[in-house]
């Protein structure tokens, strides 16, 4: 088990990383490309980054529930929640917004992917803690 936190947690913070240059360099970049290019540049975006990302999460939802289901204290609860919560923001928030900007720029869309991508940069940075302190105290 302890192999599982501690790959949980260098995922975790992995994923913290990628979403904080999400959040602070690419999507605030988003307003600077040059609306003739913008389609051609979110596309390729999208597809790298999901390269990235999709499996790094599908990795962390399952070592949540791994962690959970084998090491049920407020750590791991508050993991899986977090994730948990990562997932429905992606899906209902980022994702229809991503939708809405594929194929035409549109500066308010973009500024409110930027606004409510916070909510995922403040819980992957809040699941890094937590899995600080599951690795801290378990292993």
């Amino acid at each position: 088990m302890n192999e599982i936190i501690i790959i949980n947690f260098l995922i975790t913070l992995m994923m913290m990383g990628v979403i904080i240059i999400t959040q602070i360099v690419n999507y605030p970049l988003f307003l600077q490309i040059n609306h003739n290019d913008f389609k051609n540049y979110h596309g390729e975006y999208v597809k790298r980054i999901t390269y990235i990302a999709m499996p790094l999460m599908s990795i962390e939802l399952l070592l949540s529930g791994l962690l959970i289901a084998n090491i049920p204290n407020k750590f791991s609860i508050i993991i899986f929640i977090v994730i948990s919560l990562i997932f429905i923001s992606t899906i209902f928030i980022q994702v229809p917004i991503h939708k809405e900007i594929e194929n035409k720029y549109n500066e308010l869309s973009i500024i409110n992917l930027i606004n409510t991508n916070w909510i995922r940069t403040s819980l992957w940075i809040i699941k890094s803690i937590a899995s600080y302190y599951l690795l801290k105290e378990l292993v």
